[in-house]
């Protein structure tokens, strides 16, 4: 909703009719939010990314997947059209319909209906697969970069031949240079004279000289993961007619077929436009931009000559980052304007998007979950920071515990804490493979991602991980972020290292990250503070954050504007940092530390936020300010248990736990901000200091007794399956007759309690997990590179318990105990457990993969499916003894 003074003051963003959603950022009372995070708003709720597979929906099936998403507490939709599954069987009456088709549209439409009415949220992108382009984009509107070929040429030859490009191609500029090739002396290059058709004069040279011949190539790139009808040239990103073509012919199509008013936002995925370093005006451009000519001086783009080298390259990369700019984001801006939804869009990759660019995107997304490191994700929060954003997604669960339908709801939760670290407050689940009933079970699956629907046999406890992510995801756009710490990315080094001619340079993420080094950031978070980056184009918007510290990373060229603006930070009282090296120009007094000792001047620079007695790489934080409160999330990261005392830096004095699994609310024994802390495996915990607290103390739980249950169950599999009497632990993978079930295993015991016990305060314990090792594999695989928790649980992988016919509650992630207080009663009790394993049992199975290679054969090859190979059936019940619990306060 717009940011206003309701009374849930939930920092998201909807559509209104008539014009955009304002974009602003408020700042609620306590009470308020405290209300909104036991009973979360539902534009908190998590979204998927719907791949619609062909495409071949249908109306029976949307509304069935839509409305299962709405039961399990999931908020909308993020709709991507890609690649078939099946081939057609008009026996079946199976079809794929061509992108952008008349059938396909209506689907649009009627997807847009039924979320819509189902109160939920819908995106739309912008295409099928990524990057942007299509059958309609012509090759003169097509990717394209910058090649080059070279030659030597003998003593006395005073012409050459014309080459002859390849095609689309474009002689821009020839070269000769003295020495031959590797030895070339790059400043002896002369421009050679291109006139007219035939050979191209040489002048005279002694010796072995070089040519060097520079085209413009159309990369040839093709959009990836096309859908039926959508294949063709990735557009060019720096040409205007390029976007507004693609918007004419898919964007204005989409959304005129959905129902008006019922899109959201428009998506546009991370920018993997490979080795797009041309467009047709370039050199015009580049004049214009920059004030000289760049073709005499295209050698040095790739040749090194000092600082003239390193010149050209800067102001080649910044003209084609703001070519990008002016070229594909700002109209992508204004025709979401016009339309009057929300762009958002994964804003890094090739062309080279500088983090500034962020402010044409009204929803800021990244991607990727190691949080100490630089991703995307940080990119995309450090953006949403700068320029007010108050909603910041990412991409979730791209990599999670391959291959597709091994993941379960731990390493979801576990994977999301990672997210919440680097200040992302809405999760775009990547994803949910649209799969009708034809397909079977498990059904289809996107080729290397989560297959997050309900074809995962744990799916019953899926309402229960939404509301947890629900609720942290609205508590972390509340108040304001609290982040000590700027780091500067050094953009124009990054320019100046940069070369064209070579493979993946061009990428300002990855080429200004690398520069970091892998010790900054784990720093920076050991002492207890948050971060941000900032780039040259953020300084204003950096000076309204009041960061304490700014880091220069060993940087060496900083613009004089970027110079004065950190001197001023300086003089007004902030500290400016700048880590074994003083950058190039005039800095008076600038402090220059050595990274081995950057931890210790941190921690003199500014107090820490949150201060830990003991040294844990496993626990993070991120810290919002209210008005009248301070919110910490702290997660443990780690596969094992974790106690430390913290100090919080607030000046409330009371704290409370809120805990975002159920909503509960407990006052903390607090000591100045300072608590004692223990948190399970991937836990979290919310801890908000306030000036007063209403909420009661946790009850001290002080054990009685104890009741082994590991005797005397039985076990059904399925809904008919054959009863059998097992004791705990049992798996029935180990029975050749079970191994390769799915699905929902009933494990009954009747109990027999005395009116004693049946008073007492009882949980359920099936014990504590163990931690193991990450799984090694061979090169090449995702499954060992994929996000995974590393434990083994004692119920696999998931459980709802009844006890005498009442719903318990469910088990799915550390601490594996469950309070029965109440549900119990004197003499004879059925305890029912209903355990859930994942689809990989199955898929096990011989021949329950999709026919991939029927698809091939008719549509081609446009992906193949990860790790599934050698798969086999994975424990599955439950693996430890069982006890009942019995405690007085």
């Amino acid at each position: 909703m717009d940011m206003n003074n309701s009374v849930v003051l939930a920092a998201c963003l909807v559509l209104v009719l008539t014009s955009r959603p304002a974009l602003t950022q408020a700042t609620s009372a306590v009470r308020e939010v405290q209300h909104a995070f036991q009973h979360p708003p539902d534009d908190s709720r998590i979204m998927m990314r719907w791949w619609w597979f062909g495409p071949s929906a249908t109306r029976q099936e949307i509304t069935a997947e839509l409305q299962h998403m709405k039961a399990a507490g999931i908020g909308g939709v993020e709709l991507q059209a890609t690649y078939p599954m099946a081939v057609d069987d008009a026996a079946n009456g199976f079809r794929n319909y061509p992108y952008l088709s008349p059938e396909f549209l209506d689907m649009v439409r009627f997807a847009s209906e039924t979320a819509h009415n189902l109160g939920l949220r819908m995106d739309l992108t912008l295409g099928s697969g990524w990057p942007y382009g299509g059958p309609y984009i012509p090759m003169d509107l097509a990717s394209t970069g910058l090649r080059a070929d070279s030659r030597e040429i003998a003593p006395g030859r005073n012409s050459v031949a014309r080459p002859v490009p390849y095609e689309e191609e474009h002689l821009i500029a020839a070269f000769v240079g003295q020495g031959a090739l590797g030895e070339t002396d790059v400043d002896s290059f002369r421009e050679l004279d291109l006139a007219g058709d035939g050979d191209i004069p040489v002048p005279d040279g002694q010796g072995p000289r070089t040519l060097l011949f520079f085209f413009s190539s159309p990369t040839g790139q093709s959009v990836k993961r096309a859908a039926l009808g959508a294949e063709g040239y990735v557009l060019d990103h720096y040409s205007r007619a390029a976007i507004e073509t693609h918007l004419r012919e898919s964007g204005d199509k989409l959304l005129g077929a959905a129902m008006p008013n019922s899109i959201h936002a428009i998506f546009c995925d991370s920018l993997e436009a490979y080795n797009a370093t041309w467009t047709a005006d370039l050199l015009t451009e580049f004049h214009k931009r920059r004030g000289y000519d760049l073709r005499p001086l295209l050698p040095l783009l790739e040749f090194d000559a000092g600082e003239r080298s390193t010149k050209v390259r800067r102001d080649y990369g910044r003209t084609l980052s703001e070519l990008f700019e002016d070229q594909f984001l700002v109209p992508m801006h204004d025709w979401a304007a016009k339309n009057h939804v929300l762009f958002r869009m994964q804003d890094y990759g090739v062309p080279p998007a500088t983090l500034s660019s962020y402010r044409y995107v009204d929803l800021p997304e990244g991607e990727g979950f190691p949080w100490r490191k630089l991703t995307a994700t940080r990119w995309a929060s450090s953006a949403a920071h700068l320029f007010g954003k108050p909603v910041v997604s990412s991409e979730t669960w791209t990599w999670i515990h391959s291959p597709a339908f091994r993941a379960t709801p731990l390493d979801i939760k576990a994977e999301a804490n990672l997210h919440f670290l680097m200040g992302i407050n809405q999760l775009v689940g990547h994803g949910w493979p649209y799969s009708p009933s034809q397909a079977g079970d498990p059904g289809w699956t996107f080729y290397a991602a989560g297959a997050l629907n309900d074809k995962n046999p744990w799916w019953p406890v899926m309402p229960d991980l939404c509301r947890y992510l629900q609720r942290l995801s609205y508590l972390l756009r509340q108040g304001k972020p609290v982040v000590d710490v700027a780091l500067y990315l050094p953009t124009e080094d990054a320019y100046a290292a940069m070369k064209p001619l070579s493979t993946n340079q061009m990428d300002l993420f990855e080429q200004t990250g690398a520069r970091l080094g892998p010790n900054i950031i784990p720093d920076i978070l050991s002492v207890g503070f948050n971060f941000d980056v900032i780039d040259d184009g953020t300084l204003a918007q950096a000076e309204a954050q009041r960061y304490k510290v700014i880091l220069l990373p060993g940087a060496n060229f900083i613009p004089a504007e970027t110079r004065r603006w950190l001197l001023k930070f300086q003089r007004n009282g902030g500290t400016v940092i700048a880590i074994d090296q003083k950058p190039d120009g005039n800095w008076p007094q600038l402090e220059v530390v050595s990274e081995s000792k950057l931890i210790d001047r941190l921690s003199a620079a500014a107090k820490s936020d949150l201060r830990l007695d003991v040294q844990s790489e496993d626990i993070g934080h991120v810290h919002r300010k209210l008005a009248d409160a301070d919110i910490y999330f702290v997660a443990n990261t780690s596969n094992h248990e974790q106690k430390f005392r913290a100090q919080f830096r607030t000046k409330y004095r009371f704290a409370e736990l809120w805990d975002p699994m159920t909503g509960k609310i407990e006052k903390s024994a607090s000591n100045d901000g300072e608590l004692d802390l223990q948190i399970e495996p991937y836990g979290s915990r919310v801890i908000v200091f306030r000036t007063s607290s209403a909420a009661p103390l946790p009850a001290r739980e002080l054990p009685i007794s104890s009741k082994d249950l590991s005797s005397g169950w039985t076990l059904m599999l399925g809904t008919n399956g054959v009863i059998q009497d097992v004791n705990l632990p049992y798996s029935w993978t180990t029975n050749s007759n079970t191994q390769y079930f799915s699905g929902t295993a009933v494990f009954t015991k009747s109990v027999e309690l005395s009116a004693a016990e049946a008073s007492a305060h009882v949980f359920l314990d099936f014990g504590k997990p163990v931690a193991i090792p990450r799984e090694s594999l061979a090169t090449g695989t995702l499954r060992g590179y994929s996000f995974a928790a590393l434990i083994a649980s004692p119920v696999r992988e998931a459980a709802t318990i009844f006890v005498n016919g009442k719903r318990a509650g469910t088990l799915w992630s550390p601490p594996y105990k469950l309070d029965l207080t109440g549900l119990l009663k004197t003499g004879g009790n059925t305890i029912r457990a209903e355990v859930y394993n994942t689809a990989i049992n199955e898929l096990a199975k011989v021949g329950r993969l999709a026919d991939i290679a029927g698809v091939t054969r008719q549509y081609g090859l446009r992906f193949r499916l990860q790790d599934f190979d050698n798969l086999r059936p994975l424990p599955s019940g439950i693996l430890s003894p069982v006890h009942l619990l019995f405690t007085r306060h």
